[in-house]
């Protein structure tokens, strides 16, 4: 599976930390950290923030809020 905010950082922000970053309302550390988790969070407008930028589906940018707990 491919990192979908490591794309979104890519294609979206030309690969900036930074301009990704501030388009979330968060550091470049916060950043990097949603793509080392590989999902953008649910929680605070993130996900939703995603949505509006890519269109792309919500269970594509955090299919962890979609699964079964164990």
């Amino acid at each position: 599976m491919e990192n979908i905010v490591e794309k979104v950082r890519l294609e979206f922000f030309n690969g900036s930390y930074a301009a990704a970053a501030r388009y979330f309302g968060v550091s470049a550390s916060g950043y990097r950290k949603w793509e080392k988790q590989a999902e953008f969070p649910a929680k605070h407008g993130r996900m939703q923030q995603a949505f509006e930028l890519t269109t792309l589906d919500y269970k594509l940018l955090c299919p962890s809020a979609f699964s079964l707990p164990n």
